[in-house]
């Protein structure tokens, strides 16, 4: 997928750092004023996590 604020942000802060989706809803919001459902988020990590397993 494409390198945007969105997945950016779930990477490092869900994946890297091991935090919750609602923390990555709140930074989003807090940072740069994007409101996003944790309906889309949790989409958006599925699609990451496919991806690498497809890369591995």
């Amino acid at each position: 997928m494409d390198k945007d604020l969105i997945n950016e942000a779930l990477q490092t802060i869900h994946l890297q750092h091991g935090k919750d989706l609602k923390e990555v809803a709140q930074y989003l919001t807090m940072k740069y004023r994007i409101e996003v459902e944790l309906l889309v988020l949790q989409n958006r990590l599925k699609k990451i996590l496919l991806e690498e397993k497809a890369v591995a």
